[in-house]
């Protein structure tokens, strides 16, 4: 497991610096090698779980943690919530889904970074504001005069110095309540899937122990009570990621400077379709792809676009009887112009200036899952290059969409 999983991490363009087995050894790399984040299982063998482990690397070193575990009952939620985890996936996950989870924890590491910089910034000014106070007059409950070489090292006076004592303590109330509002988000998808996982229990027995008395349509209706409790899982579990994780990821690509390089983006392509193709295996979807289209580039930010542009063509063809996904790339102008294309549900036209502002949904999407960013962060990926993304399509005649770098 361990092995494929520093694979899968390696293919994704991250650096592995080591793997170990046990809590304790995971305490002690992180000691030395000092990664970005530790991606922990909570099951381990050893005198330490994960969670035990998880906390020691959290106090000591300030190294976010990420569950990967098989695990979400209630009593294991509680304990890694303690941890303040920056992720928790459970098995089994996609790379996208890793991809993601460890993205954001390096963006939210870099965060609390800036932020205890500051304090601790504030908090000398703070000292030297203290020091520069050398007489108060008697008779006045304020200070009457400042160390002149004091204040001209500071670069401010004590009325600033109480401006920045209230701007420190608005910081700390403002992290303290993004961290009720994540306890608050993950405690009601606890209390949430609880009753779902009990409906889809209870469901699956009906139809293994009782399946010769509930007839066709009595296993067809339940079989269609799981379904809507998985797409409600879905569902919270695509609130419970988009308060947190999708927010940051669409902050982060509209900040992150691109590293060019060239990027071979038909693998990439053939690489995500076949994560569809496993994700749905009983669709059948003919989908073409160019070969060899190479575009300068960064690939991490690249992927971001591909996989939203070939998820939204994936998706929207789901009602099409003989589904159809191109991607290429063509000379316009003198540019080359990158394109993918679909003969789904399509768009009205006249909404093609709404398609990709951040939480908006076009009509011809509402039958379809989804929280309306997927499009804004692939225009911010592609505005990072410096480039321009752009669509036409027509009402149940499919979409076509455009970039280039």
């Amino acid at each position: 497991m361990a092995r494929d999983l520093a694979g899968a991490l390696t293919d994704l363009g991250y650096v592995v610096p080591g793997t170990v087995s046990t809590g304790e050894e995971a305490i002690e790399q992180a000691r030395e090698l000092r990664p970005d984040v530790v991606l922990m299982d909570i099951r381990l063998p050893g005198a330490i779980d994960g969670i035990q482990a998880a906390a020691s690397i959290r106090e000591e070193c300030h190294i976010p943690v990420i569950y990967l575990t098989a695990h979400s009952d209630d009593e294991t939620l509680r304990r890694a919530m303690q941890t303040e985890p920056l992720g928790y996936l459970v098995k089994p996950f996609s790379p996208p889904q890793l991809r993601c989870a460890i993205e954001i924890a390096l963006h939210r590491r870099e965060i609390n970074a800036r932020l205890r910089e500051r304090q601790q910034w504030l908090a000398s000014r703070l000292r030297c504001a203290d020091d520069a106070a050398t007489g108060q007059d008697a008779a006045a409950p304020g200070v009457s005069y400042l160390n002149l070489v004091a204040e001209a090292l500071a670069g401010w006076r004590l009325g600033e110095a109480e401006f920045e004592r209230r701007l420190a303590e608005h910081i700390e109330e403002l992290e303290a309540a993004n961290r009720e509002l994540e306890n608050f988000t993950c405690s009601v998808a606890r209390d949430l899937r609880g009753p779902l996982r009990g409906i889809d229990g209870l469901s699956q027995s009906l139809i293994e122990d009782h399946a010769a008395n509930l007839g066709p349509e009595g296993l067809k209706t339940l079989r269609q009570v799981r379904q809507t409790a998985g797409r409600m899982r879905q569902v919270i579990d695509n609130l419970l990621l988009l308060s947190i994780d999708d927010l940051l990821l669409l902050s982060r690509v509209s900040k992150a400077e691109p590293r060019k390089n060239v990027v071979d983006l038909s693998s990439i392509a053939t690489d995500i379709v076949g994560q569809l193709r496993q994700s749905t295996p009983q669709r059948v979807v003919k989908v073409v792809i160019e070969k060899d289209v190479r575009v300068e580039g960064d690939a991490p930010l690249l992927r971001i676009v591909l996989e939203n542009l070939l998820g939204n063509a994936w998706k929207f063809t789901t009602q099409v009887e003989h589904a159809r996904i191109e991607f290429g790339a063509i000379d316009r102008e003198g540019s080359r112009v990158c394109f993918v294309r679909d003969n789904g549900s399509g768009f009205d036209m006249k909404q093609a200036d709404q398609l990709f502002v951040a939480f908006h949904r076009l009509d011809s999407a509402s039958q379809f899952e989804g929280n309306g960013l997927g499009l804004a962060i692939a225009q911010r990926a592609i505005n990072r290059h410096g480039g321009r993304i752009w669509a036409e399509g027509a009402l149940g005649r499919g979409a076509t969409f455009y970039f280039s770098l």
